[in-house]
């Protein structure tokens, strides 16, 4: 005879993370940004999704079942608008995250810096660093008063390693390691906690697929073994989309209520962590 306690349904009892927070995502139809709202959906999270491509964000949307709206995170009203009508509905914000990130060839990815304009050069600097400062701006209008919050934050391996040809990627995200620190300095006192993951590279997003063959052309490799270099860490195997995500999903959460100011290696083991 079957007693109770024989048999445990492992999913009983089960806390969800980010169960009733609202979380914000900006940049949501890319792959870091839609990964990650689809697992903040299975913990439970109200979400408000944004981005510039319409029917990408639009199939996410009702896929989870997330409040959408097309939003460019580079132009503060349309940003500012978007926050304080998630504040009007549902009371508040918990959590923001903005992935945001231009495609390889417009940023100049695996280019020489001696051939790589300003204006490219720029660019990662103006839309990474610069799109994080303002979504991260908004969102603290709303939270400080609350005294809590989650702002999360995204840089790359880059930063730890010695890759050549990535310029200004690796300079954008340097300076968003730098702004979360000193933004987490300056609101911590007030409750809300600024992180950033340091991801790897994950070969299943398009950005390291046409980041790698790009490296291979001007490194005079093949492609495959661009794509190892970029992959390569103490775990022997790519880090997954899904990793990253379920990082930062628990960075949000209150099981990190005393982390702040970090920046997290999320990478595989690429990065030696410092």
């Amino acid at each position: 005879m079957v007693k109770p306690g024989d048999f445990e349904d492992p999913l009983i009892g089960k806390t969800m993370l980010l169960k009733n927070k609202t979380v914000v995502i900006f940049a949501a139809s890319g792959a870091i940004g839609s990964a990650f709202a689809r697992k903040a959906a299975e913990e439970g999270a109200r979400l408000y999704v944004s981005a510039r491509s319409a029917e990408p964000l639009r199939m996410l949307a009702e896929q989870l079942g997330a409040r959408h709206q097309i939003v460019d995170a580079m132009r503060e009203p349309e940003v500012d608008s978007w926050i304080d009508s998630i504040v009007e509905e549902s009371g508040g914000i918990d959590v923001v995250l903005n992935p945001i990130g231009p495609r390889a060839a417009e940023a100049g990815y695996a280019q020489p810096c001696t051939t790589l304009s300003f204006e490219k050069f720029m660019l990662p600097l103006e839309l990474i660093a610069g799109s994080q400062f303002l979504t991260a701006k908004s969102a603290v209008r709303h939270m400080a008063p609350r005294g809590s919050g989650s702002i999360l934050m995204l840089s790359a391996s880059l930063t730890g390693n010695f890759i050549p040809f990535m310029s200004g990627i690796t300079a954008a995200c340097g300076a968003v390691e730098g702004l979360a620190r000193t933004l987490a300095a300056e609101l911590g006192p007030a409750g809300i906690r600024v992180n950033c993951v340091r991801a790897g590279g994950m070969p299943e997003t398009r950005t390291i697929q046409e980041t790698s063959a790009r490296m291979a052309e001007a490194a005079g490799s093949g492609k495959e073994a661009a794509s190892r270099a970029n992959t390569a860490g103490i775990l022997r195997r790519p880090l997954r989309l899904t990793e990253v995500a379920a990082s930062l999903v628990w960075l949000a959460s209150d099981e990190a209520s005393g982390v702040a100011g970090q920046v997290i290696n999320v990478c595989a083991g690429t990065v030696v962590s410092r």
